[in-house]
């Protein structure tokens, strides 16, 4: 996806997220436990206030610093949260994608642009945390609408090249090895993943120890720890999916 429409699809997740949290600010959030509905605005909207101070200045800025903060009040969070957002939308959207800034992108991606991909997927994931609490609430969790298809994909190619091989590299896994295909049915997306390997991954449909398939969406939360394993289909070692939770992302 090119910036202009990650960010399109980040606008339209974060107004969503509100939405759903502002339905009851106390609302437990079950993937994010640290937090109920109100945390979640608080966190989602530092973190646009923080990209933005970061694509504008070009430097690596400690969030817990940056101006304004949340409000405690969750009466002020509306106001607060869609103002981070709207200045987030155009520092990112009149970047030159191109620009030097800092990042933690594992492979030295140092480009504007890398936050682009890096907002919409994390918006769109904590937008279905929010939505998710909802249905949960009123007894039907699997009520949550998906993420977007190409959000997912940009998500997927995310996780397995910049965040899988630090994850991997974490002591004490068990079972997490072999190789793995992941293997989208709703678009051209699909990885082959070496386990053994620091998470090699390759873009492309080929033979593995287990092969995951499902929507876009649902292969990423699943390798997010969040998509019910109901919603995919599984072929060989299974193994791997008791142990996948060992992943800290």
């Amino acid at each position: 996806m090119e910036s202009a429409e990650l960010l399109h699809a980040a606008d339209q997740d974060a107004r969503a997220l509100l939405a759903a949290a502002q339905t009851r600010w106390d609302r437990p959030v079950p993937h994010c436990p640290d937090w109920d509905a109100a945390g979640l605005v608080r966190h989602m909207g530092s973190v646009l206030v923080w990209m933005a101070a970061i694509v504008t200045t070009g430097e690596r800025v400690n969030r817990r610093t940056l101006e304004p903060a949340p409000p405690e009040n969750p009466d002020g969070l509306p106001a607060w949260y869609l103002a981070a957002l709207a200045r987030a939308l155009q520092v990112l959207g009149s970047a030159d994608p191109d620009a030097a800034t800092w990042t933690f992108s594992s492979t030295g991606d140092r480009r504007a642009g890398w936050w682009c991909r890096r907002l919409a997927v994390e918006v769109a994931v904590h937008r279905w945390d929010a939505e998710h609490a909802v249905a949960a609430d009123r007894g039907d969790a699997h009520a949550t609408t998906p993420l977007d298809g190409d959000v997912a994909a940009a998500g997927i190619e995310e996780f397995v090249v910049e965040f899988l091989p630090g994850l991997l590299a974490q002591e004490d896994l068990e079972g997490i090895t072999g190789t793995l295909h992941l293997h989208a049915v709703d678009g051209p997306t699909g990885w082959w993943i070496d386990l053994d390997a620091a998470g090699r991954a390759i873009p492309e449909h080929a033979k593995a120890d287990t092969a995951i398939r499902g929507t876009r969406s649902d292969l990423l939360l699943w390798l997010e720890n969040r998509a019910p394993l109901e919603s995919l289909e599984v072929l060989g070692n299974q193994k791997i999916l008791d142990r996948w939770g060992q992943l800290e992302f």
